[in-house]
């Protein structure tokens, strides 16, 4: 009998253990939200954006003296090397920008970001149209009635879903990759939990009067 309830006291704790291990790599998820806000949108600048038109060349100045022109040439290149050593050494720790590196890296996501930018003027219509809402998990979902979505409209919402999902999920890697934490199933699944929400969040911020979206909480609400 003592054996027995020997055997049961090893089989708890064994569980217990078990149960303190999963909940110890769960608490030690590290999310750097503001660095991944920054990066999305670092990421949304330069990938979703139309170039910027090419400035006019600038009214030459008036001629100046050899020495002058010499001079000032030098104390502009003081000026850049030392805006340069600064730059550099901030950039050493600027996780933002080493997650917007290493995405940008990822051809998936880059072809991802492509197709969220050819869809957006259409995109834009239907929420300005109230047709379809942001949701608070980083989707774009319908909020009419759904035959008031055509089928063109519907497989457009899938296509952006899809490459929303792209994008999310190489956020999650490059986290995990930059922080250094295990890209086990579970860690990667958490991460991408956050990410997504943080996408959503970004989504929320940008979004025009009229527009629906969601929040935090699960209540939906025009801007």
């Amino acid at each position: 009998m003592r054996n027995y309830r020997g055997r049961l006291v090893m089989v708890a704790w064994s569980a217990l253990l078990s149960f303190a291990a999963c909940a110890n790599i769960t608490v030690n998820i590290y999310f750097p939200e503001k660095d991944v806000k920054s990066a999305y949108k670092s990421l949304e600048e330069e990938l979703l954006q139309a170039p910027k038109k090419e400035q006019q060349e600038a009214p030459a100045e008036s001629p100046r003296s050899y020495l002058q022109q010499d001079r000032q040439s030098l104390l502009a290149m003081m000026r850049s090397s030392r805006l340069t050593l600064v730059t550099e050494a901030m950039a050493q720790d600027d996780l933002s920008r080493r997650i917007t590196e290493e995405i940008k890296s990822y051809p998936e996501v880059i072809a991802a970001y492509k197709g969220i930018g050819r869809r957006l003027p259409t995109l834009n219509q239907l929420r300005d149209r109230g047709l379809v809402g942001e949701a608070n998990d980083g989707k774009v979902v319908v909020r009419a009635d759904p035959s008031q979505v055509g089928e063109a409209d519907a497989a457009l919402l899938r296509e952006e879903n899809s490459d929303r999902e792209v994008v999310i999920n190489g956020m999650a890697k490059a986290i995990l990759k930059l922080t250094r934490q295990e890209g086990a199933s579970a860690n990667l699944a958490r991460v991408k939990s956050q990410a997504s929400e943080t996408f959503a969040s970004i989504r929320r911020d940008a979004a025009r009067p009229g527009w629906w979206v969601q929040h935090p909480n699960g209540a939906w609400t025009r801007k």
